[in-house]
């Protein structure tokens, strides 16, 4: 008994510290959420990586400590549980419960939003995890190697906003660093935080039923909206997400196996690869290209996906790092459609915006790959905007600033050049970040808020 009861403790505290290491976990909330939404379409390797960091040392602790009497062994127990929920940020989240704050009455906006009366095609492209450190340092990030030549390029040719005078992105506060999260923020202006309380996010339970957002907009003004993402839809909560703002018809590992665009036994990494995605891509725009309505295409990319990337077989390992090499492919796949786009009759029709969802979680390749002082931002790039930026350099902002700007990009006009807690960058509006302290704005949006709530 003894032997189980060490084991369990030393696993429970072992596991702790290699979660937040594996999955780069930003903070309580995150794990609250993804407690709370299906997981469906996960991709498992991580087990076998904790079986092996975290099951094996534990057992062979046990063993060490199997000579311990009953309540010794609790003791251990015990001690690890409180090590373990140290690591993984609970108590703060359950003194941030108790906390109420008044922040979201202050700050959040529902602003009117004006059509534009020529309403241009959007495509939306999320890099998964793409932060800005990955760019060289000349050009703002960290990298010693060359691994974005072709979107370094881009982002110098076009809008892309910055804290400094280089390449530089947008901050991620609590509730806005994973992939529901970010995309949550840069069409909604809000961060995703949900309370122990929260009902769980299935199918038909709404999702943030009482908040607009850019695909409610969008299907407002009647244009024909896609999501295509390489894995299930479901897990995180995305498939609510798009289908109850925006009923957005969902392209995913699912929807095509139905289909019969993808064999029904197919699976590479967390669905199929990014070569597919850009691929299956091209056909889909291709077909909302037909249409007389002007048409919104999200997508996310995978391969980028912590913890070691995903190397297709067209991967070329030019770098020492798996990673390093996933998000060069990358590269080279947004090269190869951005250049197809460009040949398209409707390309100067339709505004692209390329960013993260958020920054990456690979916790072991950033910190074993960059420097620790080094400032790590979301990556953004605005083409075709149909606004002009006041300041496009040496601004503070968060990925909730993405939403107004966007639409200030496809030609909306929005009063006061405010919508959720972000503000349009085009405008001369300062951020939350710029008239408040980061860490404040980080502080009061994780307080218990009873305003927040009754929009979730």
């Amino acid at each position: 008994m003894s032997f189980l009861i060490v084991s369990i403790g030393f696993t429970l505290a072992i596991s702790s510290k290699w979660a937040y290491s594996y999955f780069g976990l930003s903070s309580f909330e995150q794990i609250v959420y993804h407690v709370k939404v299906p997981l469906e379409g996960t991709n498992t390797q991580f087990i076998f990586g904790w079986m092996k960091k975290c099951l094996l040392p534990g057992i062979i602790f046990g063993l060490v400590f199997s000579w311990t009497n009953d309540w010794m062994s609790k003791l251990i127990l015990i001690l690890c549980c409180i090590y373990g929920l140290c690591q993984i940020h609970f108590f703060s989240y359950v003194f941030d419960q108790f906390k109420k704050t008044d922040f979201y009455e202050k700050y959040f906006i529902e602003s009117e939003v004006i059509s534009p009366k020529n309403k241009m095609n959007f495509i939306h492209i999320y890099l998964e995890s793409m932060e800005t450190t990955y760019a060289k340092r000349e050009d703002g990030g960290d990298a010693k190697e060359d691994l974005l030549p072709y979107l370094t390029q881009l982002t110098k040719e076009n809008i892309s906003f910055s804290q400094n005078e280089k390449i530089g992105g947008a901050r991620v506060l609590t509730g806005t660093g994973w992939t529901t999260g970010g995309i949550v923020a840069s069409t909604s202006g809000l961060p995703l935080i949900f309370s122990l309380k929260h009902k769980f996010c299935k199918d038909k339970v709404p999702f943030m039923p009482n908040v607009n957002t850019l695909g409610d907009i969008l299907e407002r003004d009647g244009y024909n909206r896609v999501f295509m993402i390489g894995s299930d839809a479901s897990f995180g909560g995305r498939r609510s997400y798009f289908e109850q703002h925006g009923h957005y018809d969902i392209q995913d590992t699912v929807s095509l196996k139905k289909e019969g665009i993808l064999d029904k036994d197919y699976h590479e990494f967390w669905g199929f690869e990014d070569d597919k995605l850009f691929e299956f891509a091209k056909h889909k725009i291709i077909e909302l290209s037909k249409s007389n309505k002007p048409f919104d295409f999200e997508m996310l990319t995978v391969d980028t996906h912590h913890p070691y990337g995903y190397q297709s077989k067209n991967c070329k390992n030019l770098f020492k790092e798996s990673l390093s090499n996933s998000i060069y492919h990358t590269d080279e796949n947004l090269k190869d459609f951005m250049e197809w786009l460009k040949k398209q009759d409707f390309y100067e029709n339709t505004v692209i915006v390329i960013q993260g969802d958020h920054t990456s979680m690979a916790a072991e390749y950033i910190h074993d790959t960059y420097s620790s002082a080094y400032d790590r931002r979301v990556w953004n790039t605005f083409i075709h905007s149909q606004a002009k930026p006041q300041k496009e350099k040496n601004r503070d902002f968060t990925t909730m600033d993405f939403y107004p700007t966007i639409l200030a990009a496809l030609g909306y006009k929005i009063k006061g050049d405010k919508l959720g807690l972000g503000t349009n960058l085009f405008s001369d509006q300062a951020t939350l970040t710029e008239a408040l302290q980061a860490s404040e704005v980080d502080q009061q949006i994780k307080r218990n808020s009873n305003f927040y709530r009754s929009l979730m």
